[in-house]
């Protein structure tokens, strides 16, 4: 049992980066989707705001909120189209 529960938080430890490096993709993502459409400037100033608030919270460890901001940038382009 004891190998098993440190099999597992090993490779936990190991995943965790990977899914920490989601948010930039996703933010390289928004801002080559903002390169290619025309929106209102008021919807782009929307969707910069959300992806900078995204990567302060990359940045700051709290990855979960992150991927839900930048998530929330990618619908609101979504819908504009």
């Amino acid at each position: 049992m004891y190998r098993l529960m440190t099999a597992a938080a090993v490779a936990f430890l190991f995943a965790s980066p990977a899914f920490a490096s989601h948010c930039p993709k996703d933010a390289a993502a928004i801002d080559a989707a903002l390169a290619k459409m025309s929106i209102s400037d008021t919807l782009k100033a929307e969707v910069v705001e959300l992806k900078e608030q995204g990567m302060a919270l990359h940045a700051a460890g709290n990855h979960r909120e992150s991927e839900a901001m930048l998530a929330d940038a990618m619908r609101r382009l979504l819908t504009a189209e």
